[in-house]
């Protein structure tokens, strides 16, 4: 089934929208909550609370890509699940890869508009070539170890390292030539 349609069953408050999410995302939803909540049971939580999540918000929302809708409220999820923990003195190595990013943003501060920075990051993943594209979400949106990228990508984890570095340079760049402060 595609996105659109089960769209449409949620739409219709049919309750096999939730199978059909689950029979689809069920995977890459559990997968990015492990890799920011840190373990097995916080990710199927935050996973059983986004199947909650989108009955309540589809309608009235009506994404463009149920995948990546999905994806952005499990890890919004997971993500309240690490500020958790990480308040109780446990966590993840998440604070790694928000280093990585944070450090090029003005005083750490959301001022743009989130739709145009939205369409910002877009624009700036379409530019990129296939591995460096995919290296980079895994990374920045998956919450993915180096370790996982050098498995998955065959490279050294100096050469992932590497080109994570000279991508994130990238989108600095990007962000500055689209108004962005940095």
């Amino acid at each position: 089934m595609k996105d659109n349609q089960i769209i449409e069953l949620f739409w219709n408050r049919d309750k096999t929208a939730l199978e059909e999410v689950q029979q689809m995302y069920h995977h890459l939803l559990l997968h990015i909550a492990k890799n920011i909540a840190g373990s097995m049971e916080d990710a199927e939580e935050c996973v059983n609370d986004t199947y909650m999540k989108l009955w309540s918000i589809i309608p009235p929302e009506r994404p463009e890509s149920l995948k990546n809708f999905a994806a952005r409220v499990v890890r919004n999820l997971a993500i309240d699940v690490y500020r958790k923990e990480k308040a109780r003195g446990k966590g993840t190595d998440l604070p790694l890869i928000f280093d990585e990013l944070e450090s090029m943003f003005a005083d750490g501060k959301d001022a743009y508009d989130e739709v145009e920075f939205q369409d910002l990051v877009n624009g700036f993943l379409s530019e990129l070539e296939s591995k460096e594209r995919m290296l980079f979400v895994r990374r920045y949106w998956q919450g993915e170890s180096i370790q996982d990228l050098v498995t998955w990508s065959g490279l050294k984890e100096s050469a992932v390292k590497m080109r994570l570095l000279r991508t994130r340079n990238k989108f600095q760049e990007y962000l500055k030539e689209g108004g962005i402060q940095v």
